[in-house]
């Protein structure tokens, strides 16, 4: 579970101390992408933090944002 808070620490961090909204899109969809790879490898039953349903779903949805939030990061206006 640490390791999520701190995804998500890391990603707010991102977003307030001045960097783009892009980096900070880019940045949750890493998270998405590592939390992603946590629930495909490890054994059961994974990570409490990331796992809700079955493994391959929980994988499914997790890389699913990674891939939303990466294009909408990348389809925002550079600021």
């Amino acid at each position: 579970m640490w390791w999520t808070v701190a995804g998500v620490v890391l990603t707010t961090a991102v977003a307030t101390l001045g960097a783009s909204t892009r980096a900070a899109a880019w940045t949750l969809a890493a998270v998405l992408v590592a939390c992603a790879v946590a629930r495909a490898v490890l054994p059961e039953p994974g990570p409490l933090a990331i796992t809700v349903r079955g493994r391959w779903l929980d994988v499914t949805v997790q890389a699913g944002l990674a891939v939303l939030v990466g294009v909408l990061g990348t389809l925002l206006p550079a600021q």
